[in-house]
């Protein structure tokens, strides 16, 4: 059962606190469009014909494409400002076109950034369909300490108005 989303304060997380993703198919349509979007056209990825002659004999999805992915798969909520950084960043395993992803993440380190902010810093994991660890990064991120230091998403406010029939 998926848990994918960061939504609470950092100081109401405890080292350990884990998130697990649904499953994501990666497509041709997915890689292509990468393709056209980064201008990464390497032939590993783009290429059928020449990517039968390396060491993974078929194309491989761009590590960048599936750490974007990754990202979209595990979902933030208003207890995130921002994105921090990224570390340790590293493509294990290759993903292939047809493979299905899963994304964790696992809060490893929190970090006091100021009275009302705080990083969190996540080990993020992606599995294939099989179980084969495929790529690994720590994810930073700027968060609110505190639920009470989350502003009040006033813009919504309308919701809370309408009517309900």
């Amino acid at each position: 059962m998926a848990n994918n989303c960061i939504d609470k304060a950092l100081d109401e997380m405890e080292i350990g606190a884990r998130f697990v993703s649904m499953g994501r198919t990666v497509t041709e349509s997915d890689v292509v469009n990468f393709c056209m979007l980064t201008g990464n056209w390497i032939e590993i990825h783009a290429n059928a014909h020449s990517s039968q002659n390396t060491r993974f004999g078929k194309r491989v999805v761009q590590g960048s494409l599936v750490f974007s992915m990754m990202t979209g798969m595990i979902l933030v909520g208003t207890a995130v400002q921002a994105n921090y950084g990224v570390d340790a960043l590293r493509f294990v395993s290759p993903v292939f076109i047809g493979d299905t992803i899963y994304a964790t993440a696992e809060l490893i380190r929190k970090k006091d950034k100021d009275e009302r902010s705080s990083v969190g810093t996540f080990l993020m994991s992606v599995y294939n369909e099989s179980g084969v660890l495929c790529q690994k990064s720590e994810l930073s991120l700027l968060m609110y300490r505190r639920s009470e230091d989350i502003p009040v998403q006033e813009h919504l406010s309308w919701l809370n108005a309408t009517d309900k029939s």
